[in-house]
């Protein structure tokens, strides 16, 4: 299984190359929250994945939303704590 993981990216250039995409040039330690959502959910709409619960309202999947809460976790820890971004259920 270990194998499978050479094709994966590691968390941080998924978050460098959003950063690109959207055009934000700012050092990873000047980021605002307001960056940072915007770096998530530009990340959660790259997921592809996409729940339709309107044929004109798209909301993002149970995928994306795994792939966003994630990356956070590992790259932005204190936004992560600071929104409350963990349910325990």
């Amino acid at each position: 299984m270990t194998e499978d993981l050479d094709d994966w990216m590691d968390t941080e250039i998924i978050v460098a190359l959003a950063m690109v995409d959207i055009g934000m040039s700012k050092p990873r330690d000047a980021l605002t929250d307001a960056d940072t959502k915007k770096i998530m959910h530009y990340i959660g709409q790259w997921a592809n994945e996409y729940d339709f619960v309107h044929p004109y309202s798209p909301r993002l999947g149970l995928f994306a939303i795994g792939i966003m809460l994630t990356v956070c976790l590992l790259e932005f820890p204190e936004y992560y704590q600071k929104h409350e971004l963990a349910q325990f259920n």
